[in-house]
């Protein structure tokens, strides 16, 4: 049976208005009784009526999410995330994944009140409050955000090898990526990097590739732009005899560091980042304060590296 705001007040023992207005974060209600009723509301499997709420306010609480690449992991576990953090919040997130054009016309008809563009280029939807680009290389409404972390997150990879006495690099990414080449090209202490790019869905090539490259020369480190491609490396170099990490290191960056990884990892917290943008989110849309919080490179080291 479908839980009303009736019900919500009639166990709160308050009234319906009081209900209403702690649902819409309304600042006429106290702050505990708010909580308590939003508690009592999320126990109970409450859900906001978004058809009804936009016809009575003109908006809704829905937020949407445009990820053309939704098959880019990186960008599938933060969609993920960001979703379950939105929803905590009290938001309907609303993903599309489709063309432009089909997003924009269904983010119009849910009259979303924010739009999350989980790609790095600056996509813009009109008619709406306001689109955040938190993966932009020029997004300048957070301190730190995704292009940032990832390029300090590899840095640091760099530097932490760079002590421990590696001095040569091979960087490994897809064919549609070069930015950790650059980023390390540009600014890391390796004497020498070379860069190959492959297609990491394609093992035949990926393996003769690496093996070209390796039977003429050896690196220290190699460092790959995914998990994914560090994981077939790991597994390429072993079948060409490889000892890793006593002939080579092998490190990756990752959307989503953990200590599950096979491999060592660097990059950063999807679901810190996803924390972060469901908070700004909600204070941009309730017109409240918003303290940035910087997030920070993470890493994961195993066996994979050598020290």
């Amino acid at each position: 049976m479908t839980v009303t705001i009736k019900d919500i007040a009639r166990e709160a023992n308050v009234s319906f208005s009081t209900v209403s207005k702690a649902l819409n974060d309304s600042p006429l209600v106290k702050e505990p009784t708010k909580q308590r009723i939003l508690a009592l509301a999320k126990e109970m499997g409450y859900e906001i009526n978004t058809s009804a709420k936009i016809l009575a306010t003109g908006k809704s609480n829905a937020v949407g999410i445009y990820c053309p690449e939704i098959t880019d992991q990186q960008y599938a576990v933060y969609v993920l995330e960001v979703s379950r953090e939105l929803r905590q919040r009290g938001f309907l997130p609303c993903i599309s994944s489709s063309s432009y054009d089909d997003a924009k016309e269904m983010f119009s008809r849910l009259k979303v009140a924010c739009v999350i563009v989980a790609d790095d280029q600056e996509i813009q939807f009109p008619n709406t409050d306001f689109v955040y680009h938190p993966f932009s290389g020029n997004a300048d409404d957070q301190e730190k955000n995704h292009y940032t972390l990832k390029r300090d997150a590899a840095l640091k990879a760099a530097s932490l090898l760079n002590h421990s006495g590696h001095r040569t690099a091979l960087i490994l990414s897809e064919f549609h990526s070069d930015w950790l080449y650059r980023t390390l090209k540009r600014d890391s202490e390796f004497n020498t990097i070379n860069h190959l790019q492959v297609n990491n869905n394609d093992i035949d090539r990926l393996y003769t590739s690496l093996k070209n490259t390796l039977d003429q020369t050896i690196p220290d480190a190699i460092i790959c732009s995914s998990r994914n491609l560090a994981e077939l490396t790991f597994v390429v170099g072993k079948s060409l005899g490889l000892k890793i990490p006593e002939d080579c290191s092998v490190i990756a960056f990752d959307g989503n560091v953990s200590s599950d990884s096979p491999v060592s990892l660097f990059g950063y917290s999807s679901k810190k980042m996803a924390a972060a943008t469901a908070d700004y989110v909600y204070a941009v849309i309730n017109k409240r304060e918003y303290h940035y919080v910087n997030l920070n490179p993470e890493m994961t080291l195993n066996y994979t590296v050598k020290l």
